[in-house]
């Protein structure tokens, strides 16, 4: 049997986050949830509650998480970490917001088979276009503050002057794609091993902008497993061109979902429309 570990990371809506992991709990099947520490006692506790029944459940420490920060990262790593002490074949990260579109035992088949250590989304960075994120210095705290907007300025003019950050070794080149993956245990161990043993590395990305969307791609890829991964991380999603996220997926198109081969969709929303068009997906 292929047992997964759900890396879960959230910040409200506790009733759409319980949804979320009974549609997923199998027997083969465990829950490593981290909630944003910014996020009211009261909604963390409602959540613990409606999940009290269910085996398998593991809170993470909270830590507050910042839009475009490090502390994402973070948080995907204690949740990898947690999972990896108990073991599993494959670690799926999931937001909040997110729903399988088949059934666990099609996820599960599926994740049996593969040929792949792992489903990444993956992209060289001049692709993604995100050279401004990590050739520059950005400090999370600052993030959306007028001194951050003063700070890029005036690297943007130090850049012209051929002075901006250099990779740090063992990095040779930076990948980006989607912050959400489904990877094996050989895959997150790989991720473990090399933050364990590549500390300026983790400090080089502590300074980067939106670094979930750089951090697992380039470790993996700059690994010896990249040549056994898969760019296809079997997500769907629906982009608004020039959007910094996904759009919210309509519960009229719900239905359609049935027919993609992605394993998990994102967006929805928490309102009792979306519910019941997810629930009616699975019932089809």
């Amino acid at each position: 049997m292929t047992t997964i570990a759900y890396f879960i990371l959230a910040h409200a809506h506790p009733e759409q986050i319980s949804r979320l992991v009974q549609q997923l709990h199998t027997p083969h099947s465990r829950f490593y949830i981290h909630i944003d520490a910014n996020t009211p006692d009261a909604t963390f506790t409602a959540l613990q509650s409606q999940l009290s029944a269910l085996e398998n459940i593991h809170f993470i420490e909270r830590q507050a998480c910042r839009w475009g920060g490090f502390s994402l990262v973070e948080a995907s790593l204690k949740l990898m970490a947690a999972a990896s002490k108990d073991g599993f074949d494959w670690g799926v990260l999931l937001s909040g917001q997110d729903y399988p579109i088949h059934s666990n035992q099609y996820i599960e088949e599926t994740l049996a088979r593969s040929p792949y250590l792992g489903l990444i989304d993956i992209k060289p960075a001049p692709e993604f276009d995100i050279a401004y994120r990590y050739r520059a210095w950005h400090f999370e705290t600052l993030n959306g503050t007028r001194l951050n907007k003063a700070l890029q300025k005036l690297q943007r003019l130090t850049r012209t002057m051929g002075i901006e950050r250099a990779l740090p070794a063992p990095i040779s080149q930076i990948y980006a794609g989607s912050q959400w993956w489904t990877l094996s245990h050989t895959a997150c161990q790989t991720v473990l091993d090399f933050v364990a043993k590549q500390p300026q590395v983790v400090d080089f990305f502590r300074q980067t902008l939106i670094p979930d969307e750089m951090f697992f791609q380039t470790i993996l890829m700059n690994s010896p497993l990249a040549e056994q991964l898969s760019s296809d991380a079997r997500r769907y999603l629906e982009w608004d061109e020039g959007a910094w996220s996904p759009r919210l997926l309509k519960p009229e198109n719900i239905s359609q979902l049935r027919h993609s081969n992605a394993l998990f969709a994102r967006k929805f929303a928490a309102d009792a429309a979306s519910t019941q068009a997810l629930i009616a997906l699975h019932h089809q």
